[in-house]
């Protein structure tokens, strides 16, 4: 039997803001029963981790998985989420990234189920905060497929649509996860109800596109 070993203090500010970002994903209806899965980075070879099988509300220290970047538990005595190394294919991508958000927000969920995504952002915070909205084929959650795809397709981004699955973000931060998740799903939501109005999207000149985009870069790079 396996010795369990609580997830020292050091990392309680850290399991805070798991538990705090995984019951507003509850509150707003972006995961449902046990779905979903969130995660920070404590340092170059440690990561924790959501669990499995476990709804994201009322998470406290004790539930939470602490790992090495091969995916060894060190702390914890739950079972790390089933996409446990979807997360450190990002990680390991990924090298400034601190933080990582796995979703099912309805309206962006509602792209990821048909055959069209509203790629394009057409507001600042859009340009800012998601970019180019990336749609990833299908693969079986958990799968090494779906584990290479992600590590290929996440370099330079911060944002992938998992199709028929749901919705990837991350940052240097899990509060900075967690904005990107809020601003694809807003940028979705308003998608949704120009085209239930039957209006077309009004997408921002070249011009404007360039400005926004080396903001993008000076925020960023700032934050």
């Amino acid at each position: 039997m396996t010795e369990f070993r609580p997830i020292p203090k050091l990392y309680y500010d850290q399991a805070f803001a798991l538990s705090y970002y995984s019951e507003i994903l509850w509150q707003k209806s972006f995961v449902e029963g046990n779905g979903g899965n969130l995660s920070i980075r404590l340092d170059e070879d440690l990561f924790m981790i959501t669990p499995s099988m476990h709804s994201k509300s009322g998470l406290n220290e004790t539930d939470f998985v602490i790992v090495d970047s091969k995916g060894n538990k060190i702390y914890g005595n739950k079972k790390a989420s089933s996409e446990l190394f979807t997360h450190l294919a990002i990680y390991n991508n990924n090298p400034e990234i601190g933080g990582i958000v796995h979703s099912h927000p309805p309206y962006a969920c509602s792209y990821a189920f048909s055959e069209s995504v509203p790629s394009t952002p057409m507001s600042a915070e859009a340009v800012i905060w998601m970019g180019q909205l990336t749609l990833a084929q299908y693969n079986t959650p958990g799968s090494s497929e779906l584990l290479e795809q992600v590590e290929t397709l996440s370099k330079g981004k911060n944002v992938l649509l998992l199709q028929n699955h749901g919705l990837l973000t991350w940052g240097k931060s899990i509060e900075e996860a967690y904005w990107r998740t809020e601003v694809v799903e807003a940028h979705c939501k308003i998608s949704h109800i120009m085209e239930t109005r039957g209006s077309q999207p009004r997408h921002f000149t070249y011009k404007q596109m360039t400005q926004l985009s080396e903001l993008r870069v000076k925020f960023l790079k700032n934050e």
